[in-house]
């Protein structure tokens, strides 16, 4: 599933996620007020003995070992989403409230034009400056509504955003961070989507040269929409559209309980050994040679499910903890907006979100270890 960034994002302004076919116009924008959103960070857990690696390197953090059976452990990259507002007191907010400090802070850029999604993207940075962790940024290939730009940047025309964005993530202390870039090309919603293959890999590669050419340390993430890619995107299989070892370092997967949802441990399993699962495409990582990521994932009780699932969150914190080695992040996705999406936890104070409380305290009673 997608996720939605403002499309005139500016300072002190809030934004909160619309998604699917009126992406647009369910955009709320509000005002932000840095102080009223904070919240006092949780308890860092300690450092094991003898390994100092900096915080805020994805480089050096994926580096560390993490071993089967526990998650996070000491070493592993869990974390979420900006919620309500993209910014670190939103992500300490809900660090806090599970009981143990994320490792990784989840955001995205502004899509309204090419500029304002590359140059422009100062504020992406500037809203975790004082985040000490690795930050993850989705990045889109072309602005929303710009399905006929996706061929100008598989020629290289857009080339020199790139290399703007690259510079940027360096000039803010952020070059050593994951960047998601073209996500979710398998989803009908997104303006970079897999309508041709070829284009969607040039453009990618196009992209990807001229980010790493201004940021040689840029961490870059191709993902999938997990369950299912529609026959007139990539051909009808998402890894139709992987533009190849050379131009990725980490292969992920978006992976929430819906459509089809898990009423069963049999279902999960079934569903993520499946073409687009989270089995499915981990294989593929491996023989890739690639470390994995879930860099969004949660409970849709307004989807086929129809109710909150909290054994979906205790069978992605087993899946999470069997392939710790790795996997070299996940983060919760956080979401409230009417009908579409519900899928937030530890919010039952808001008004706008399900309570979710069968999920809030299982994700407690895991993540927090």
């Amino acid at each position: 599933m997608p996720d939605v960034p403002p499309t005139a994002l500016r300072r002190g302004r809030l934004w909160l996620a619309a998604a699917g076919v009126a992406v647009l116009a369910l955009a709320i924008i509000m005002k932000v007020d840095p102080e009223s959103s904070a919240t006092p960070a949780p308890t860092k857990s300690p450092a094991p003995h003898g390994i100092d690696a900096d915080p805020r390197s994805a480089r050096a953090q994926i580096a560390l070992p993490r071993v089967p059976g526990a998650w996070p452990g000491p070493y592993g990259l869990s974390g979420v989403n900006g919620f309500p507002v993209l910014n670190s007191a939103s992500v300490r907010e809900f660090c806090s409230t599970r009981g143990r400090d994320c490792k990784v802070a989840h955001t995205y850029t502004d899509r309204t034009s090419y500029d304002s999604m590359t140059s422009g993207s100062g504020w992406t940075f500037e809203y975790f400056a004082d985040f000490d962790g690795v930050l993850v940024i989705s990045q889109a290939l072309v602005p929303d509504r710009g399905e006929n730009l996706v061929a100008d940047c598989a020629a290289g025309k857009h080339d020199q955003n790139w290399r703007d964005f690259g510079a940027l993530m360096v000039r803010h202390g952020r070059g050593d961070s994951i960047v998601r870039l073209g996500w979710e090309m398998n989803e009908p919603t997104m303006a970079w989507r897999g309508l041709n293959a070829t284009d969607y890999i040039a453009c990618y590669r196009k992209a990807a040269g001229a980010l790493r050419s201004a940021n040689p340390q840029v961490v870059l993430d191709w993902t999938i929409n997990a369950h299912n890619t529609p026959a007139d995107l990539c051909g009808g299989l998402s890894t139709n559209c992987y533009p190849g070892d050379e131009y990725v370092d980490i292969i992920g997967i978006d992976n929430y309980d819906h459509h089809p949802w898990s009423p069963a441990l049999a279902d999960f399993d079934r569903t993520a050994a499946a073409p687009e699962g989270l089995n499915w495409l981990f294989d593929f990582a491996r023989d890739h040679g690639k470390q994995f990521s879930v860099g969004e994932w949660g409970v849709m009780p307004t989807a086929d499910a129809g109710k909150d699932n909290p054994e979906f969150i205790r069978w992605m914190h087993a899946w999470f903890a069997e392939h710790a080695p790795y996997l070299a992040y996940e983060a919760y996705f956080q979401r409230c907006d009417g009908d579409f999406s519900q899928s937030a936890i530890l919010r039952p104070d808001d008004p706008k979100c399900l309570p979710n409380t069968g999920s809030s305290e299982v994700y407690t009673e895991l993540f927090k270890r």
